[in-house]
């Protein structure tokens, strides 16, 4: 929102552009979660994966464990992206205290 508003095209279209791309991906989204939930489902009913997962929940379950996966993949990536530098003033025995933190 501090982007500076030059000309007709000013913050209103940046702002736009961040909610057609989050509506996109949550769009997508929704439509491959759906496909593979359906399709896991389709072959769990059947009998293809085996007695232990003819069970309607099958799907859904596979679904919810890979949203976990990337979960887990996105806290690997951003990893690094929060790791204290040695830059940072720090507390005693390099721990970092309440004062540290920003306001």
């Amino acid at each position: 929102m501090t982007m500076p508003a030059t000309g007709t095209a000013g913050r209103g279209l940046a702002l736009g552009a961040w909610g057609a791309a989050q509506a996109t991906a949550a769009g997508l989204s929704i439509a491959i979660g759906g496909g593979l939930r359906d399709s896991v489902n389709q072959l769990a009913v059947s009998g293809s994966l085996g007695e232990a997962l003819n069970s309607p929940a099958t799907g859904y379950s596979v679904v919810y464990h890979i949203e976990i996966l990337l979960l887990f993949f996105t806290l690997v990536a951003l990893g690094p992206l929060v790791r204290i530098h040695s830059t940072i003033s720090r507390g005693e025995a390099g721990k970092i205290g309440l004062a540290d933190l920003p306001t």
